[in-house]
């Protein structure tokens, strides 16, 4: 039999390339030709394929039969408690040519991840019991995001649960109802970057409560998890003293990049020398070859806790915790070393001795080393952080320097004095949020805030301008909120919306405290012979036009 007619023979059960295209098997025909039927296209990881028949036998490029095998071979595992959803996204990834695994609680997709070899998880974010952020942060315990993907699936675009899944380690999520083409790109681009451990990596069990890392620290207790290590609690079993263990995920250890971004955070750490910036105590690596840090432990809540429970803050009470987080950070650029993820998960408000409120910063993972030679662009510790709070340089891969964490000090202040974030939040994964924000204009913060300081959200404003010479340095915007803070008598609270803001201005004047003689801000402009509005304290109109600092941070 020829070439020919064996490609042409239905019953072949071998794939026949005859240049670009190929002769489809019969098992691999019955898959081809169900996703033919559905869809009438095959969509592969390559790209989109329309099949086409030759007698009886389905011809599709070389290509689409190596991606057709490489997804077959994906193993799914669909969490969600309503068996309906379940079925059904079961049903429509299996005509596609997924291997799909289906639970309907936490408990049980916990149970089978430890009894099967799953390649990506679709994890619905509302269930009893053990929610999906919940679930999340178990798997995150023993599973890396590149080892096992995690697309969160939410019937809210705007759950804060999502964002707070996103920063736990979840991949990517979907709204309801899913739109199947848009979860197969997501899947496929997830899968295409996963890589499953090597047989060579420490196993994760042995990693875990109850564990005695290098006969020293016996760790008790999880205190959180992200998307390359957990963080303990624990023992020191010969000085009886608790302290925090962070250990580097086991999956990670055939990155060399990662392990060195892992210890990075303990040399960088050891270098900023400040009662505000978190402590590491010792660092080492276990038997196994799992590098770990320890690090004083802090009780108490973070930023982002504080932000998720009470929202906007006082003027006072955000210069309370900023006055730490600049000193911090002043100490390390004066140290060599811009910190690059500064956000609210990384401020602890910890408790002291006596009680006190102690704010600390933590998480020196990324920081950079100003002296040292910028990273290529394309390498995963440039882009490294969380894209909310990182400033354009960083999501676009350039150089960046102390105006980076001006620029993500600004973006806290702004979140702090508003309970809002200054770009819109983007129905996306954070690669499209980073685009989002490249593309957008901040809001002004006075159409969320108006009864702040013109000259104080003028500073702001400035630290969020996407060139970083046009940011105030770190010194400017903390004397500013300083200053501020200590001579503006804030009005009432809750902060009152923009139209009954306007409203009362229209009827009253408002005093401002400050030295010397009270000043008046008239914003109906009857005061326009007052020698006081020809000074810095004049308050500026809301156009871009009229006040040019205000224009240059959203341009």
């Amino acid at each position: 039999m020829s070439e020919k007619e064996k490609g042409e023979d239905a019953n072949s059960n071998v794939a026949w390339r005859r240049g670009d295209s190929c002769f489809l098997t019969v098992s691999e025909r019955d898959l081809a030709f169900r996703a033919l039927v559905l869809s009438s296209n095959f969509v592969g990881s390559g790209g989109h394929y329309r099949p086409r028949w030759q007698g009886r036998s389905l011809v599709v490029p070389w290509k689409a039969r190596v991606a057709l095998l490489a997804e077959q071979s994906k193993r799914i595992l669909v969490v969600d408690d309503n068996e309906m959803n379940t079925d059904l996204l079961k049903r429509r990834l299996e005509r596609r040519g997924f291997l799909v695994v289906a639970a309907q609680s936490g408990k049980d997709a916990l149970r089978i991840l430890d009894q099967q070899q799953i390649d990506m998880v679709l994890l619905d974010v509302t269930m009893p019991e053990m929610n999906g952020v919940a679930v999340l942060q178990a798997i995150r315990v023993t599973r890396s995001p590149t080892t096992l993907p995690v697309i969160m699936t939410t019937a809210k675009a705007d759950n804060v649960d999502i964002v707070e899944a996103l920063d736990k380690g979840a991949n990517d999520y979907v709204t309801k109802p899913i739109d199947l083409e848009v979860l197969l790109a997501r899947m496929r681009v997830h899968l295409r970057h996963s890589m499953r451990p090597a047989r060579s990596s420490v196993p994760p069990r042995e990693i875990g409560a109850g564990v005695v890392i290098d006969q020293k620290y016996r760790l008790t207790a999880i205190l959180g998890q992200g998307g390359f290590g957990t963080v303990y609690r624990a023992l020191h079993v010969q000085l009886n003293k608790e302290v925090a263990v962070k250990v580097l995920h086991p999956d990670y250890l055939q990155s060399p990049e990662v392990v060195q971004r892992f210890k990075q955070e303990g040399v960088s750490a050891c270098r900023v020398r400040h009662p505000n910036a978190v402590v590491v105590m010792d660092a080492g690596t276990t038997s196994n070859g799992v590098p770990y840090l320890v690090m004083e432990l802090l009780e108490g809540n973070s930023l982002a806790d504080e932000l998720k429970e009470k929202g906007a803050m006082r003027l006072r009470r955000c210069v309370e915790i900023i006055d730490p987080v600049c000193n911090a950070l002043r100490e390390a650029h004066n140290s060599g070393i811009v910190h690059r993820d500064i956000k609210p998960a990384n401020i602890m408000l910890s408790r002291g001795p006596t009680g006190e409120e102690v704010v600390k910063v933590l998480d020196f993972g990324i920081a950079k080393f100003m002296e040292s030679q910028p990273a290529s662009a394309n390498t995963s510790n440039q882009a490294a952080g969380t894209p909310r709070y990182m400033a354009p340089e960083r999501l676009l891969g350039e150089p960046s320097d102390a105006k980076a964490d001006v620029y993500s000090v600004g973006v806290m202040v702004f979140e702090m004095l508003s309970g809002t974030l200054p770009f819109p939040k983007v129905e996306g994964n954070p690669l499209q949020q980073a685009v989002k924000q490249l593309q957008a204009v901040p809001t002004v913060l006075l159409t969320v805030r108006p009864d702040l300081p013109h000259d104080l959200v003028r500073v702001v404003m400035g630290a969020l301008a996407r060139d970083r010479n046009d940011r105030p340095d770190l010194d400017s915007l903390q004397a500013t909120l300083d200053d501020w803070s200590t001579r503006w008598a804030e009005p009432a609270w809750p902060v009152p919306t923009l139209g009954h803001y306007l409203e009362a201005q229209a009827q009253a004047p408002v005093p401002v405290v400050g030295d010397g003689p009270t000043r008046v801000y008239d914003t109906t402009g009857a005061s326009a012979a007052d020698p006081d509005l020809e000074s810095g304290d004049r308050p500026t109109q809301q156009s871009d036009e009229i006040d040019p600092e205000l224009a240059k941070s959203r341009g």
